[in-house]
């Protein structure tokens, strides 16, 4: 990564909360941890877009993220059960 690029700071979204990083790679849990979700009860989704009718994709702790500006994601407590 070039000193441009680690100075350059990225936006995304998460639920629906624009966070601006300094940092376009980041894991899934540091992710959350920007985000304001601390411990590990919480899934993160990666969006296609706002409205995304897909849910997302599930983005894992330790999956490493490389951020572009806009993109969304969606934080839910990891303990849920629907329909059940």
């Amino acid at each position: 990564m070039t000193q441009t690029e680690t100075a350059s700071k990225v936006v995304i979204f998460v639920n629906r909360r624009e966070l601006e990083l300094e940092q376009a790679e980041i894991t899934g849990a540091q992710l959350l941890a920007k985000a304001g979700f601390e411990g590990t009860g919480w899934d993160l989704f990666k969006l296609k877009g706002e409205g995304d009718p897909t849910g997302g994709q599930l983005v894992e702790a330790t999956d490493v993220l490389q951020l572009e500006n806009g993109e969304r994601f969606r934080v839910i407590p990891g303990n849920r059960t629907f329909g059940g």
